[in-house]
């Protein structure tokens, strides 16, 4: 099937839709055919200002006579997605896979409802299952832009759809439950990839017999390069790219002909490259920076930096230990717990908890070789949070609760932390649940000093949040869709209270004694910066990571390893903190972005008992 006809049967899908809508007396969200743009035009994604970030045009797509496939290509298909396709009555309930190709196409309704379901029966009737089932080959999404079977074997195969394995075709149509996050992508999540294989290789024609799983054969997106040939961002905004097209498939409206305006401001966005640039420049291979900057109150996405490439390993996007970064929000619990920041706590080098497993007599007693300001025996949480002291951090922690500390950590805006597992990676677990369903079960006391990996953007959130008085908004990259001059979706900036003012107050006082946040010339931003261990050596850093905001803007940024844990040291051979590289791209970006703007910060009336120490 060449594109011509292609396209051609899409413009006719696209009547049909509107005639079908139009024959059960409803329209389809208010969308007309003529609305829904021409099929097959491309997709242009711009920044704030309206200059453009790239175009996504569906000429790289390449449309094939899926009937020359082998017949195991439709075979996985159908087994992963819709296992009754070719049977039942044509005058019936559409079937799955017509519903979700309705859908895809026209847009703006959810699956299960009546109208679309009406518009699928139509469409399923008119053509007959054979060309509904061409044509959603050739049209879904599966993951790393690749939209249609050909491409999808091109970005994960490197190879014509027409030459896949049985094994790589049902792996390809896994990826059509979850195409925007890798849920089973065997390069990213190979467990899951594995199990869902097996679940479809079974649903197959005759049980699946003779399928194999295709073992280290599937590329990873960084080599084959393969995300969509049309991307062509500016500034380094590849991977950008790839987070607002993910984000777009999210949203219910028409998938060709857009107009997508998103949140990233582009003077914005080569600030923070220039910012990236002058603190990384140099500095040894194995080093990698990532940074987020989100507007406080809004939720927008402001600047983006995952990678130097724009392609592959998307470095903002990983989990990573955020150490004293994350400890604004164990300060934040403490204050709901009624501790006070003047509060005085004990620091010894080697502190021992008992009640929670933690002695020298048992070999793991909570060890920290910072000291309190003076080698004072004690200090208050103030210099707690400043300096990221763990053994009273851990203290604080049990006296307030690790799991208020969880649930302020979702209320800040941390939407997932990764678990450890014996003997194995760490697993994502959504904070989904009040704190005391994930403490001690999921997450120890040891929450309290930022030990469980995060998202850099929920990181970035949590400093918003703060930034915002304590009000929290969803992050997103997209600020509008538009179809000509209608606009069918423009993203909710509000935000909604999620932390008490007076605490988040206190808490974004308490980050500006970090001397690490102050700008060039001076000015006081709130900050919190710190770093995480190797894993069998915790005299040597694996990551280091700064945190924190200016009233107009709040930014997290991570220096880590490219791949392989080693010890993170500079061009001059010192090892690096959160105060030191991270917290440079952080300042110059900040002070590059407010210019010449205020960013005070006034000190509050301080909350809490100041007795409520354990010194």
């Amino acid at each position: 099937m060449n594109r011509k006809k292609l396209l051609v049967g899409a413009a006719v899908i696209v009547v049909l839709l509107g005639a079908a809508a139009a024959a059960a007396g409803i329209y389809v969200a208010g969308v007309t055919p003529s609305d829904l743009g021409e099929p097959g035009g491309s997709t242009d994604v711009l920044y704030s200002d309206g200059s453009v970030m790239f175009r996504n045009s569906p000429d790289d797509q390449v449309a094939i006579d899926t009937t020359r496939l082998p017949g195991y290509v439709a075979d996985a298909v159908i087994a992963a997605q819709d296992p009754g396709f070719r049977e039942g009555h044509w005058f019936g309930r559409p079937t799955r896979i017509t519903v979700q190709l309705t859908r895809t196409l026209a847009g703006n309704e959810h699956t299960g409802s009546a109208r679309l379901q009406a518009v699928a029966a139509r469409l399923e009737n008119h053509y007959g299952r054979d060309v509904v089932l061409d044509r959603y080959l050739n049209t879904m999404y599966f993951g790393r832009q690749a939209y249609g079977i050909e491409a999808a074997a091109q970005a994960y195969y490197d190879k014509p759809a027409a030459t896949l394995s049985p094994g790589e075709a049902v792996v390809l149509a896994a990826q059509l439950d979850s195409p925007g996050d890798g849920a089973y992508d065997p390069t990213v999540h190979a467990d899951a990839a594995r199990a869902r294989f097996e679940e479809i290789r079974k649903a197959m024609t005759g049980g699946g017999t003779g399928v194999v799983y295709p073992e280290g054969t599937t590329r990873t997106a960084e080599d084959s390069g393969k995300r969509h040939d049309a991307l062509r961002p500016k500034d380094g905004a590849g991977l950008i790219a790839h987070l607002v097209l993910d984000e777009f498939n999210a949203i219910d409206v028409p998938r060709e002909g857009a107009r997508i305006t998103t949140t990233i401001d582009p003077k914005l966005q080569h600030s923070l490259l220039g910012a990236v640039g002058a603190a990384m420049g140099g500095q040894p291979a194995n080093l990698q920076a990532a940074a987020v900057a989100v507007q406080p109150g809004t939720g927008r996405v402001l600047a983006y930096y995952g990678g130097e490439r724009g392609t592959g390993v998307d470095y903002a996007a990983l989990a990573h230990p955020a150490g004293n970064a994350f400890v604004p929000i164990t300060v934040a619990a403490a204050l709901k717990a009624g501790i006070s920041l003047e509060s005085k706590w004990q620091a010894p080098a080697e502190g021992e908890f008992p009640a929670a497993g933690r002695t020298i007599r048992s070999g793991n007693p909570v060890r920290d070789g910072k000291k309190c300001p003076g080698g004072k025996p004690a200090c208050t949480l103030l210099d707690v949070q400043r300096d990221g002291l763990k053994v009273p951090l851990f203290a604080v922690a049990m006296k307030a609760g690790p799991d208020t500390v969880i649930d302020m950590a979702r209320a800040a805006g941390i939407g997932t932390m990764w678990s450890p597992v014996a003997g194995g990676e760490p697993k994502a677990t959504p904070l989904d649940k009040p704190g005391r369903a994930l403490y001690p079960s999921r997450f120890g006391i040891e929450v309290g000093f930022g030990q469980y990996p995060v998202k850099l953007i929920d990181q970035a959130s949590a400093m918003a949040t703060f930034a915002a008085g304590g009000s929290r908004a969803t992050t997103h990259f997209i600020a509008q869709i538009t179809y000509g001059s209608k606009t069918l979706y423009r993203a909710s900036d509000r935000a909604e209270p999620a932390i008490d003012a007076p605490i988040a107050q206190n808490v974004a006082w308490a980050m500006t004694q970090q001397p690490a946040g102050r700008l060039a010339d001076g000015r006081p931003t709130a900050l919190a910066a710190g770093e995480w261990p190797l894993t069998n050596d915790v005299n040597q850093n694996a990551n280091a990571m700064a945190a924190g905001f200016a009233p107009q803007v709040a930014v997290a940024v991570w220096v880590g390893n490219k791949t392989n844990e080693q010890p993170l040291l500079d061009k001059a051979g010192t090892a690096v903190t959160g105060t030191s590289l991270p917290a440079a791209v952080y300042r110059q970006f900040v002070g590059s972005a407010l210019g010449t703007a205020r960013t005070d910060i006034d000190r509050p009336e301080l909350i809490g008992d100041p007795k409520a120490g354990n010194a």
